[in-house]
């Protein structure tokens, strides 16, 4: 009779390695794409700067909008640092 205990955690081990490198692939597909729509974004809302002007209810818009940018690219770096 032979022992395969250790042949099936290494199986296991294999197995798990296996899921952790597709999942970090994935995240840093995911980190991408996200990455590039914030770009989008980002340079939207600097075009829509130039038009404001000095009416303070819009920039105030405009900076919450640019805060939660920064949000999400601090997210982004954090999928990738991840993936």
């Amino acid at each position: 009779i032979q022992d395969v205990s250790r042949r099936k955690e290494s199986e296991e081990a294999l197995r798990q390695a296996q899921k952790m490198e597709t999942l970090g692939q994935l995240t840093g597909g995911v980190a991408h794409d996200f990455n590039n729509m914030l770009l989008a974004a980002q340079l939207n809302l600097e075009v829509v700067e130039e038009h404001v002007g000095d009416r303070r209810e819009a920039r105030e818009c405009l900076r919450a909008a640019q805060g939660a940018l920064k949000r999400g690219a601090e997210l982004t770096d954090r999928l990738l640092a991840f993936s």
